[in-house]
């Protein structure tokens, strides 16, 4: 493996290598030296050590896919047929062809102009890479008179980009400034020209160092990525390509070492059809159904540098490298690492600050239950929506969704209507929304009041990390309160998160807190239950409230009970709906949707216009509808509390529930035909070392659950018996775990 760290990058990243969980200090000072090109060639993407291997590279049976894609581009376009050739100079170096080479790359950089499309400029980016390669790999080759037009061109297309030349305008955290532009492209094409013109090197890896590498270092301690299911993955990848460059110059790894784990949340949220779980703006889901969701490049480069054989597993698993990054994995895939399997994994996992995310599994198969939850520590904006305290179930099918979707035309792209009212609302998710009549969510008037969640910065893009952080623009949306699974690790019976998302709102909300609970109930007919807990404090008790789950196909309501199944396209799903609270005498659960009323929000449908036909050749889930659960009568204070079970529609099977409340907690019982579940919250979610007695009905064993207790030793006495139980309470979880007879129960915690 790669040397993790280079002095010579210090102390930007000193920090690097702390723990996860240790506090991030130093990213916000400024870097003393960029790494510096070497003086010899090839330094780009390889250095002579490397290059000696390209012969045989060409023959490793591991990179023959590569290698052939390379040759079928190398027939059929003039770009990559000087690329091809400068990999082959470097295995059998001909300076008759390398001068010829030489001449035609250049030729190719003139004729390189900005397409009149949105995004152009990442084909005139590419052509910068081609030539980089071409310039650094064939460096004696070249006049110097063919040096000062290779500046020239680097130069004019370098103005190109969005970013500028100098690369100042855009941002470094998100946006497109946060792609290829600047850390492939322009850094590439400085590396290269580096000795004849160093002014391109020092502006683009100076505004790297400056301000790309410290937010991820930052955020990389999550071991996530903020700009959804396919934007994250895609930009992820641009972030591995200066993993490598710098590497290959000597600097070692730049990055947080905890970038390896950035992957495995694709990994978590990938679906047993090879899809991933919605989150953000998708576009993804234009492939065709029943295709695995690529991603990229990004976690093939991840598992060669970390040696990680689960992540290379998912790459295999989910598809290749694109044609324009299959030189890349030809120079930087290890051919010798082996993939592991996935399913050794441990089935819950937690994505810690600043995402504060939660993914919980019962397995890996076709018959997988996976939920996410998401508390939303900082909302990034861009491709990120308003989405703090969501959640998703998938079972046999996509049964709680994120609703929306990111294409169409007029009415579907980027900043459109449905966008701006719809999809990147807390309205499309399974949030929580609370309506103040007066409330403007933007000064633009185009976006409408769907009583969700507030534009972070009113929705402008971070610049940097020091902006980010800022608490005066708002990016920071919530907070976990705990989190945890177990009592085993690899196979946990319950999976907990919760979180203060109050952040998130606009001073419309006093205070809002939200509850999850996975429960594994290892039946084969009733695999899995969620349980979610909420606390509103509105600022106005008429502001109305509403408790929102969206689905594809219509459900079906009974009084406080509602089912949600999937059946389309061999789906085979269904949901069970309990609503606990508010009281039955003061809840309301109805269902909106169905045509014209798909994507509805403040009393108007904000329509996509996609083709006809589209959703039934791709695998887009925008959703149809909703279910919104709301109390009848107004107050400053509400809670909810539902359960959802998951099973198979055509053989389904539901499991009585029922609510319980104990003094200042509330919580449910799920009573299986062998064991019941009891879980018990306290209703204002703060942590107490108080005594807690809970009781168990019945004659069946139970599985406790209890959660905001105070840190330490706890003691669980069951009364009339000599069952008594000494119970660890984590700090990180605040939750006590047992399992025993039914009656009544006391928790008392060990305060000595």
């Amino acid at each position: 493996m790669p040397s993790l760290w280079n002095m010579r990058v210090a102390p930007l990243l000193l920090a690097v290598l702390t723990t996860a969980a240790a506090p991030w200090t130093s990213t916000l000072r400024a870097a003393t030296e960029v790494p510096r090109p070497p003086p010899d060639h090839p330094r780009l993407y390889l250095r002579p050590e490397q290059a000696s291997q390209i012969a045989e590279r060409l023959k490793d049976p591991v990179l023959q896919s590569a290698v052939a894609r390379m040759r079928k581009m190398a027939a059929a376009s003039a770009q990559a047929r000087v690329e091809w050739e400068a990999l082959n100079y470097l295995a059998r170096p001909d300076a008759v062809r390398g001068r010829a080479t030489v001449a035609e790359a250049l030729n190719l950089l003139k004729k390189s102009e900005l397409p009149q499309r949105q995004d152009g400029c990442r084909v005139t980016g590419r052509m910068m890479v081609t030539g980089a390669i071409v310039f650094d790999w064939l460096h004696p080759l070249i006049s110097d008179e063919q040096k000062r037009e290779f500046v020239r061109e680097f130069i004019r297309l370098a103005k190109t980009q969005e970013c500028g030349y100098p690369p100042t305008a855009g941002g470094s955290v998100t946006g497109h400034t946060s792609e290829a532009m600047i850390m492939r492209d322009m850094i590439s094409a400085g590396i290269a020209i580096h000795d004849e013109f160093p002014e391109m090197y020092d502006l683009a890896a100076g505004r790297f160092f400056r301000e790309h590498l410290p937010a991820r270092n930052w955020f990389y301690q999550g071991h996530a990525y903020h700009q959804g299911d396919s934007y994250g993955a895609h930009r992820y990848s641009w972030d591995t390509f200066p993993l490598f460059i710098f590497d290959r110059l000597g600097a070692g790894n730049v990055y947080n070492p905890e970038q390896r784990f950035v992957p495995y949340l694709w990994v978590y949220t990938t679906r047993p059809d090879g899809q991933r779980l919605r989150a953000g703006d998708t576009f993804k889901d234009s492939s065709p159904r029943g295709q695995p969701w690529n991603e990229f490049a990004g976690t093939l480069f991840t598992a060669s540098y970390y040696g990680d054989g689960v992540l290379l597993s998912q790459f295999l698993k989910q598809g290749s490298t694109s044609n324009d990054d299959a030189i890349f994995e030809f120079l930087w895939r290890d051919t010798k690492l082996a993939p592991k399997p996935i399913e050794a994994l441990p089935l819950s996992r937690y994505f810690e600050s600043p995402f504060g995310w939660m993914v919980a599994r019962t397995g890996w198969g076709e018959d997988a239950v996976i939920v996410e939850m998401k508390i939303n520590e900082y909302n990034f904006t861009n491709h990120q929506h308003l989405d703090a305290g969501a959640f998703q179930i998938y079972h046999r099918g996509a049964l709680a969704i994120d609703s929306g979707i990111y294409e169409g035309g007029s009415a579907g792209g980027y900043g459109s209507s449905h966008t701006q009212n719809y999809s990147w609302r807390t309205v499309a998710h399974n949030s929580l929304l609370v309506h103040d009549p007066a409330e403007k969510f933007h000064a633009n008037p185009s976006y409408g009041n769907d009583g969700g969640q507030r534009f972070p910065n009113r929705r402008s893009e971070p610049r940097n990390l020091e902006m980010l952080l800022d608490p005066a623009r708002g990016y920071r949306t919530g907070r976990v309160l705990a989190h945890g699974f177990g009592p085993d690790q690899r196979q946990p019976d319950y999976t907990l998160l919760q979180g203060d998302i109050s952040e998130a709102y606009s001073k419309k909300m006093n205070a809002v807190t939200r509850s999850f609970i996975f429960l594994n109930l290892r039946d084969q007919r009733v695999p899995a239950a969620l349980v979610v807990f909420d606390r509103i404090r509105s600022a106005d008790p008429t502001f109305s409230k509403s408790w929102l789950l969206h689905t594809i196909e219509e459900p079906q309501i009974t009084s406080l009970q509602a089912q949600v199944d999937r059946s389309e396209h061999g789906s085979g799903g269904r949901l069970n709906l309990d609503v606990l609270l508010p009281a039955p005498a003061n809840a309301a659960l109805r269902k909106i949707g169905g045509p014209g009323k798909e994507f509805w929000a403040h009393d108007k449908n904000y329509a996509n216009d996609l083709p006809r036909g589209t959703l039934d050749r791709t695998s887009k889930e925008p959703g149809a509808w909703r279910l919104e659960l709301s109390p009848k009568t107004t107050a400053t204070e509400d809670l909810f509390l539902t359960v959802m079970q998951t099973t198979d529609r055509r053989s389904s099977a539901r499991w009585p529930v029922k609510s319980i409340a104990a003094e200042d907690r509330v919580g449910c019982v799920i009573a299986g035909p062998d064991t019941s579940w009891l879980v018990l919250l306290r209703k204002d979610n703060a942590r107490s070392g108080n005594r807690v007695q809970l009781t168990l009905e019945g004659s069946a064993r139970g599985h406790f659950l209890v959660t905001d207790l105070a840190a330490g030793r706890w003691r669980a006495q069951r009364a009339g018996g000599t069952d008594s139980l000494v119970i660890e309470v984590s700090a990180d979880s605040g939750a006590a775990w047992f399992e025993g007879g039914a009656g009544t129960w006391t928790l008392t915690h060990d305060s000595g």
